[in-house]
């Protein structure tokens, strides 16, 4: 073999094991470049969802998909070398300081802005959305651990689930929650089902019916919210069903005006029917708008997720401005930048203000009797 043929083939084995910059930095110089994640993608002919694993850190590119992905960033980076840059913020993780979440929830920590009323909390929210691309971190974003994916999701770890000991710093707490407060889920054209989270996080979802869905939530998902004062109880985790959501796992994408009037779905429903196989239970309410899934405590172990579906109206258009419309990363978007003002929402924005009102004074109640036989409030 000519010697030039041998020093191309030790070049070409030298680049495909060359370092690739830290996912900060990969992410850094798309934006400087004004590149979005689909076009990314369609260049490298790979998924949004890849492309948003090899930023996040959660998975690394491989060759074919490799090679093309580092001569991309080595040029990049000689258009816009970080020394250049350090003054640029990353959208993803520069947020403005009303919308920060401290370390430990205070009850003055979401409330809300000054004479602002959870509904323009909502439309302020998806105002910040349109004229603003603005992604809210979730909580403990310093303390997110890199995820590895096998073929069914992200990998499973024991007691992701599992409540809090009581008296748990809220950082700990919040390491539950790695991924947010919610997900809007969306199926893409590949069939793929994706859960949108906040700060541009995307997790593909192996669930194929609603009740493995939930499983999926409360067991790989970790979503939620760190409870707002000592004597509350942590968020549960939102869904967000888009309509093509709606249709992979079996339900209506519109409600019938018979189903309107009730705020439901009929109760034979063969999705109201694979919940109750499955050992999951409804609420009062039933599988309407917003609807709640949950199983009976026990102990100190709460399995429990909300449901949000926007066809359903669930986000009225007279509070929530035209976020049913959004694409599903934008509404994942708004909806956390309204869980970081107010609370994670659980209704409509008038029941989520009396929920937030609960949460940061919860109700007492009087104890069994002392050893001096008196009562006291708990």
């Amino acid at each position: 073999m000519p010697e030039s043929e041998l020093f191309d083939a030790v070049d070409a084995l030298l680049a495909s094991r060359a370092p690739l910059p830290p996912p900060e930095e990969r992410r850094r110089l798309r934006k400087a470049h004004g590149l979005t994640i689909e076009e990314t993608a369609a260049a490298l002919r790979v998924r949004r969802a890849t492309v948003s694993g090899w930023e996040s850190g959660k998975t690394e590119p491989r060759p074919p998909e490799r090679d093309a992905y580092a001569r991309l960033l080595e040029g990049l980076a000689k258009l816009y070398p970080a020394a250049l840059n350090d003054s640029v913020q990353d959208e993803d993780t520069a947020v403005p300081e009303t919308f920060t979440r401290p370390a430990t929830p205070a009850p003055e920590a979401r409330s809300l802005r000054t004479g602002e009323t959870s509904e323009a909390a909502a439309m302020n929210a998806a105002e910040d959305a349109r004229s603003r691309p603005v992604s809210v971190p979730p909580p403990a974003t310093a303390l997110r651990p890199a995820r590895t994916t096998t073929g069914t999701g992200t990998s499973r770890r024991p007691g992701a689930n599992k409540a809090a000991p009581a008296g748990t710093p809220a950082q700990d707490r919040g390491h539950h929650f790695a991924n947010g407060p919610l997900a809007v889920v969306d199926v893409d054209n590949d069939g793929q089902v994706l859960a949108y989270c906040t700060g541009g996080l995307v997790l593909d979802v192996p669930a194929k019916s609603l009740p493995s869905l939930v499983e999926w939530t409360l067991a790989e998902g970790r979503l939620g919210q760190p409870k707002l004062s000592g004597p509350g109880k942590d968020a549960d985790p939102l869904l967000v069903l888009t309509e093509a959501a709606l249709e992979r796992y079996g339900l209506p994408v519109t409600l019938t005006d018979e189903e309107r009037l009730a705020g439901r779905i009929p109760g034979n429903h063969k999705v109201v029917k694979q919940l109750t196989r499955a050992d999951w239970k409804l609420t009062k309410r039933g599988l309407g708008p917003w609807a709640r899934i949950y199983r009976p405590a026990t102990g100190s172990e709460r399995a429990c997720v909300q449901l949000c579906i926007p066809s359903w109206n669930a986000l009225d258009s007279r509070h929530w401005g035209n976020a049913a419309q959004l694409p599903p990363a934008d509404l994942a978007r708004v909806l956390g930048v309204y869980a970081s003002r107010v609370m994670t929402p659980r209704g409509s924005t008038a029941v989520t203000g009396l929920e937030l009102m609960t949460a940061l004074h919860p109700p007492t109640r009087a104890s069994e009797p002392g050893a001096d036989g008196k009562r006291h409030s708990e």
